[in-house]
C-alpha cells in the first residue's frame, strides 16, 4: 500500500508513524506500506522524513520529495493534511471574527469560513494532480474544514472520506459512561464536520446524559439528543467569545508546540507527543488504512457524502455516521437514525451554508462573502455578516 501524505512536513506525522505499531488486529494483519512525504520547505520535510523513519522502528517504508506528481505516481492512497497559510493564518482565522464579538475557530463560524475561503482554491490544482497521477486512489481529509474540503474533493470525481476523531472520542466516551458496546451508541450519532448529536434511545436515557456536558442541561433536552462539544460555537458563542478574550489564539500556542518539536528534530529525538497528542491517527487514519487494506473488524464514523441519508440535506453534503470497509476496500454506509427537530434544523442550516461557502471560495466577491456569512449559524445579525464581509473582501483581495 503506498499512501502519499500532502502536508507531510508537519510534525504531528511523526506520530502517525509511531501508531503503526499499533496496527488494528496485529503487526500481522498490516500490509507492507510505504509513506511518500510530500511538502513546501525541504529542510523541515528532510528533518520530519528522518523522525518519521526513526519513529516507524521498520514497520513502514518513508520517502520525502517535494515533487508533487512524484508523491502522487502509485499511490493507493493520499492522505490531505496540508494547511495553507501556516498558523499565521490559522491565528486569523481565529482571531478575526471578534470584529463581530464571535468567538474564534479554525473550522466553525467565520474562522471554518475563512479557512475555506483561502484552502479551496490552493486544492484545486491538487485535485487535478490526484485525478491524472493516481485517479483510483481513496483521499482521506483531514485539512479544515474537512467536511467542506471533502466535497470539493468529490466534485472532481475522487473517493473522498472524512476523518475525524471528535465523534469517535465523544461516542467512546458516551458508551462508558452507559456501559454500552461503543458500536452500539456510534450507530445512533450523526453529524457534519464538528456538528453533531448522538440520539438517545429514549427520554430516560437523554436525561441521564444531560449533566456533565459541554452544554448546559436545558440545551441537551431542549436539543433532544446529546451534542458533540463544538456544537456550543452554535449555542453559546457569547460564552466562548468573551473567554477567549485577553488569551493567545490556539494557532499561537500551537506554533511554541511546533518550534520545540522542530528543534528536537534537529537534534535527533522526537517530539514529544505529550506536547500535542494526535489522535486523528490513530482513531481515524489508521483504521482507514486498515479497512482498506483488509476490510473492516468493525465500522468506524467518517464524512462521505448525504445521497439522501439525512433528509432535506444536499446529496453531495458531508455526513458523518458509521461507514466500514468490504474486504475489497470499498467503502459502506447504513443508513442513520432521525434526528430530533432542533439538530434537523441547525444540521439543515450548516448545510446551506457549507454549499454557500464552496460558492464564495470558487469566486470570491463581497455578495457571495456576505451570503455564506449570513447562513452561518454563529451569524446572528446582517451587520455582524458586512463588517466580516468587509475584513474578509480584503484579506481575499490578493488572490
Amino acid at each position: 500500500m503506498r499512501v502519499a501524505i500532502l502536508g507531510g512536513s508537519s510534525v504531528a506525522s511523526v506520530q502517525l508513524a509511531a501508531m503503526l505499531a499499533d496496527w488494528p488486529g496485529g503487526a500481522e494483519r498490516r500490509p507492507p506500506v510505504q509513506f511518500a512525504l510530500h511538502g513546501r520547505d525541504p529542510d523541515k520535510l528532510a528533518l520530519v522524513a528522518r523522525g518519521f523513519a526513526d519513529a516507524a522502528a521498520g514497520s513502514a517504508a518513508v520517502t520525502a520529495t517535494l515533487d508533487l506528481a512524484e508523491v502522487l505516481d502509485g499511490a493507493d492512497v493520499v492522505l490531505v493534511q496540508v494547511r495553507i497559510g501556516g498558523m499565521a493564518a490559522r491565528s486569523f482565522d481565529e482571531s478575526f471574527p471578534w470584529a463581530a464579538a464571535l468567538p474564534g475557530e479554525e473550522t466553525m463560524g467565520p474562522g471554518g469560513f475563512a479557512n475555506a475561503l483561502r484552502t479551496l482554491p490552493a486544492l484545486e490544482p491538487i485535485w487535478e494532480a490526484i485525478t491524472h497521477r493516481c485517479p483510483k486512489a481513496t483521499v482521506l481529509i483531514l485539512s479544515n474544514p474537512a467536511g467542506i474540503v471533502r466535497q470539493a474533493a468529490a466534485r472532481h470525481g475522487l473517493t473522498a472520506l472524512e476523518v475525524c476523531d471528535s465523534p469517535i472520542v465523544f461516542t467512546q466516551q458516551l458508551a462508558a459512561r452507559l456501559d454500552r458496546p461503543v458500536s452500539e451508541v456510534a450507530a445512533r450519532y450523526v453529524g457534519m464536520n464538528h456538528v453533531g448529536w448522538y440520539v438517545p434511545r429514549d427520554d430516560a436515557e437523554l436525561s441521564s446524559l444531560a449533566e456533565d456536558q459541554a452544554v448546559s442541561p436545558e440545551v441537551v433536552r431542549a436539543h433532544g439528543a446529546v451534542p458533540l462539544a463544538y456544537v456550543r460555537y452554535y449555542v453559546n458563542q457569547d460564552r466562548l467569545y468573551t473567554g477567549q478574550q485577553g488569551k493567545p489564539t490556539r494557532a499561537e500556542q500551537l506554533t511554541e508546540i511546533e518550534h520545540e518539536a522542530i528543534d528536537r528534530l534537529a537534534s535527533g529525538q522526537l517530539p514529544d507527543s505529550t506536547a500535542r497528542p494526535a489522535p486523528w491517527y490513530r482513531l481515524g487514519v489508521i483504521p482507514a488504512l486498515d479497512g482498506l487494506a483488509n476490510g473492516s473488524t468493525t465500522p468506524m464514523i467518517a464524512g462521505v457524502a448525504n445521497a439522501g441519508r439525512v433528509p432535506g440535506l444536499p446529496d453531495e453534503a458531508t455526513v458523518e455516521g458509521l461507514v466500514s470497509f468490504s474486504d475489497e476496500g470499498r467503502v459502506q454506509v447504513d443508513p442513520l437514525v432521525d434526528l430530533p427537530p432542533l439538530p434537523a434544523s441547525l444540521l439543515a442550516r450548516h448545510a446551506t451554508y457549507e454549499q454557500l461557502a464552496l460558492d464564495a471560495a470558487a469566486d470570491p466577491d463581497p455578495i457571495r462573502i456576505e451570503r455564506a456569512l449570513l447562513a452561518n449559524p454563529m451569524v446572528a445579525t446582517a451587520d455582524q455578516a458586512h463588517a466580516l464581509t468587509e475584513l474578509l473582501s480584503a484579506s481575499t483581495s490578493g488572490r
